[in-house]
């Protein structure tokens, strides 16, 4: 008789919000105290959250340097690819941007803010 050992169940799903805007109004989306942003990598879109793990401190606010996105805050940096890797699932169909966030008290509101964290450096990775 052989033994066969199982994996470990996986996890439950997070719960999602899905939100909507247009790409060519809007690079970011405010929910609550979280702010998500656009980065496009090798011509794909990724929705990504801008808290810096280490201090909370604003991604959306760092510089792309040689494929890494630093912190603003610590200097800390990150890889883009890794980041773009983990972005939140999103799908864009022509200006239309879809994309699936953790669900939180306050709903997904679109906007236009400032993004430093550049296409053109996102892509020299």
């Amino acid at each position: 008789m052989s033994t066969r050992t199982k994996g470990a169940a996986a996890a439950p799903a997070q719960p999602r919000t899905r939100a909507e805007f247009d790409r060519t109004e809007h690079n970011a989306l405010v929910a609550g105290d979280e702010i998500y942003f656009v980065m496009e990598r090798d011509n794909a879109l990724h929705v990504l959250s801008s808290r810096c793990p280490h201090r909370g401190g604003p991604l959306h606010l760092g510089d792309v340097e040689d494929g890494r996105l630093v912190c603003p805050w610590h200097g800390g940096s990150f890889p883009v690819a890794r980041l773009c890797d983990r972005s939140h699932p999103s799908v864009r169909v022509g200006n239309t941007v879809t994309v699936y966030l953790p669900a939180g008290d306050v709903p997904p509101v679109p906007v236009h803010t400032m993004v430093r964290a550049s296409e053109a450096g996102a892509n020299a990775a």
